[in-house]
């Protein structure tokens, strides 16, 4: 029985979302870790930025890899690194041996996360493709909510081992539910050749469109203080303010603000337009997180948690403003080159935000105000950026 649109929106949503489960899912065991390993808080937050490493480098490879072999080949040879990943990750006795298990697991999930979007532009077109990959992104956006319980119920029957141990059962379902109920999309005729050649001569001229790179380093900024959110916030919650075992819950409503922002988004930017919407996002969380941190600086004992909640979800809805925009506005010059441009751009940023992400989770000194000002000066960077790239896009110039 051929697979029906259902099924396959819930398939690219699941192979889309491996990567932000890699991630979420263990935020909770990261004070377990650092007791195993014998490391500090600051110190196992490399068990998260050396995902997006992998993932960084993984894009560069799966899309003309998948062009030559196919997209299905292309699934199963990411699936099969990150199984190898999970598996080092669960034997690993030293935070090394670990940080090679979870690159793997980065450069493996970032496979099936690329094909997402080479499948459904293989199978639609035009509208079509825009609504599948809308209720697509809808699902998706459950992870950050769903995933920290996962790692959490687990951790309540088991070992942090188990989560990864759950990782490799979640990528041999993967494995079978594409290789018995998905085709292969990309036909023999349509294939193209890897010539090395022309895949560097391809990424020089994406690497010199100032405003492709340009706007690939302002998404790296924006990534990069959320990334340190990421590597942090069980420190943060757990440590400043105990929750204890809710962390999941506080992290889960934060994700709330940022899926509003994505759904406004597909409203707002028709009638404001990209470069709008990310300046006013840029200028709206620059200026909330200075106010935060004068304010704090004024405590004697810190801002308590409802307060730091209000801030992070000022925050999180203009991430989501400008996750989306900030990746468009990069694309939008690249034309022919849209296939490998999304690789390079998506790389890139990812590249751009690992160590601005280790700069502002390893400041961590048991209080928030590092993260807050990572994000003030990312978002202030980002708007001065946005200003040195000039104005908006000539197709933009109506705003």
């Amino acid at each position: 029985m051929a697979m029906g649109h259902r099924e396959f929106i819930f398939i690219i949503a699941l192979l889309m979302a491996m990567v932000a489960l890699t991630t979420d899912a263990m935020l909770p065991a990261l004070s377990h870790m650092a007791l195993d390993f014998g490391v500090n808080g600051n110190a196992i937050q490399l068990v998260v930025t050396s995902v997006f490493v992998g993932h960084a480098l993984g894009q560069l490879v799966y899309g003309p890899v998948s062009d030559t072999y196919g997209r299905k080949r292309s699934i199963f040879v990411g699936l099969g690194i990150f199984c190898l990943g999970s598996l080092i990750s669960v034997w690993a006795e030293s935070l090394e041996m670990m940080l090679v298990g979870r690159f793997l697991q980065g450069f493996g999930a970032s496979g099936p996360r690329v094909m997402v979007v080479a499948l459904v532009r293989d199978c639609f077109s035009g509208a079509a493709m825009a609504r599948i990959m809308s209720f697509a992104m809808t699902l998706f956006m459950a992870v950050p909510i769903m995933a920290p319980l996962v790692g959490q119920g687990i951790l309540l029957v088991g070992p942090w081992q188990w989560i990864f141990g759950f990782y490799v059962v979640f990528a041999t379902v993967m494995f079978a539910w594409v290789y018995f109920r998905l085709d292969e999309t990309l036909k023999p005729e349509n294939r193209l050749s890897l010539h090395p050649k022309r895949l560097w001569h391809t990424m020089v001229q994406i690497l010199v469109n100032p405003i492709a790179t340009g706007y690939s380093f302002v998404a790296g900024l924006v990534l990069g203080a959320f990334m340190g959110y990421l590597s942090s916030s069980l420190q943060i919650f757990q440590q400043v303010y105990g929750v204890g075992e809710a962390f999941p819950f506080y992290f889960g409503v934060l994700a709330a603000p940022t899926i509003l922002a994505s759904l406004l988004n597909a409203k707002l930017v028709m009638r404001f337009g990209m470069y709008a919407l990310v300046q006013v996002t840029n200028v709206m969380t620059g200026v909330a997180c200075i106010v935060f941190y004068l304010y704090a600086q004024s405590l004697e004992s810190g801002p308590s948690l409802g307060e730091f909640m209000a801030l992070c979800s000022i925050i999180f809805f203009g991430v989501g403003f400008r996750f989306g925009n900030l990746n468009a506005l990069a694309m939008e010059p690249l034309g022919k080159l849209a296939g490998m441009g999304a690789s390079v751009v998506g790389s890139c940023s990812t590249l751009v935000s690992v160590p601005i992400g280790m700069w502002v989770g390893m400041s961590f000194d048991g209080t928030v105000l590092p993260l807050v000002l990572g994000f003030a000066v990312t978002s202030w960077a980002a708007f001065v950026a946005m200003l040195y790239l000039n104005k908006p896009p000539k197709s933009l110039s109506k705003i």
